[in-house]
């Protein structure tokens, strides 16, 4: 795979994952191991523009379309599709665990006592899917009107669920009943293209004043505790794997449909080969750039 068209991909992957229930842009990154060095190129952007420029842009630029697709989608159809979206996106999750522990390890042996974090992060991250359960997650209440201050805390929402993984970014929103006008912002952008071209400024301003210190935080903590941080992050993924099953079941509490049942089937193992093709792309990126240092 063209190794551009696979950062696009990424990209969207993790865009994606920032706005559709249930998930997290940030647990995403973690499983495709973009995680680490996508923190690392931004925080240290200046050390080499060039080759982080060359990192990030793809990246970006698949993020945001990603981004706004799914919001588009959320808008208008994601309802009627949202279990075989889940189901491909669990697939790609799935098939990003060999590279995910390889990072994890970062060459060492296994050590037992890093389980202990893992349960940490699984104990931590699924206290926040029984709480969206208990208050009703999936269930969007009358929105409030999106103003340029709850714009720009939206942003910030939206940065935190990419920068902290695991944190759900629509379960946030959503409970502030500002998820569907944050999403109308851009999904019905040309119905109002100057009052929504504001409030996405303000939203972008959010992101920018939440990113700096945020990610500069995780850097100093994965530099200082790359192992155990790891760990901790992949609790988190079981954590929110098991919570993407149950909103599903939850969801599709009727008998489903034997034919339904194998497009899951297929989309999730899709989701594998297109996390493997992925992965491979990644690892000639890091030869690459190996070999030009």
């Amino acid at each position: 795979m063209n190794l551009l068209l696979s950062k696009l991909l990424a990209g969207f992957v993790i865009g994606a994952g920032a706005i559709i229930p249930g998930l997290s842009g940030g647990i995403l990154a973690v499983s495709m191991g973009l995680y680490k060095p996508t923190i690392e190129a931004v925080t240290g952007f200046f050390k080499a523009p060039k080759k982080n420029f060359r990192f990030l842009f793809p990246l970006g630029v698949g993020g945001v379309i990603g981004l706004v697709v799914f919001m588009f989608l959320i808008k208008h159809t994601f309802s009627k599709f949202q279990t075989e979206v889940i189901a491909l996106f669990l697939g790609l999750v799935i098939g990003n665990l060999p590279s995910f522990f390889k990072e994890a390890n970062n060459g060492k042996p296994f050590d037992k006592k890093n389980i202990i974090f893992s349960v940490i992060g699984f104990v931590f991250a699924f206290s926040l899917v029984l709480l969206g359960i208990l208050t009703g997650e999936t269930q969007v209440g009358e929105s409030r009107e999106l103003t340029p201050l709850l714009a720009m805390l939206a942003g910030a929402i939206v940065m935190m669920g990419i920068v902290l993984p695991g944190v759900s970014t629509s379960f946030i929103l959503i409970n502030l009943n500002i998820y569907e006008s944050f999403i109308n912002v851009f999904a019905d952008f040309f119905s109002n293209p100057w009052d929504n071209l504001k409030l996405a400024f303000f939203a972008l301003l959010g992101i920018l004043i939440v990113a700096v210190p945020m990610l500069l935080l995780v850097r100093k903590v994965l530099m200082k505790y790359h192992c155990q941080s790891f760990y901790f992050l992949f609790g988190i993924l079981v954590a929110t794997l098991v919570g993407c099953i149950i909103q599903e079941v939850q969801r599709n509490s009727d008998v489903i449909a034997p034919l339904r049942v194998v497009l899951l089937i297929v989309l999730f193992g899709l989701g594998i080969v297109a996390s493997y093709f992925m992965d491979k792309a990644t690892q000639k990126l890091k030869l690459q750039q190996e070999a030009s240092n």
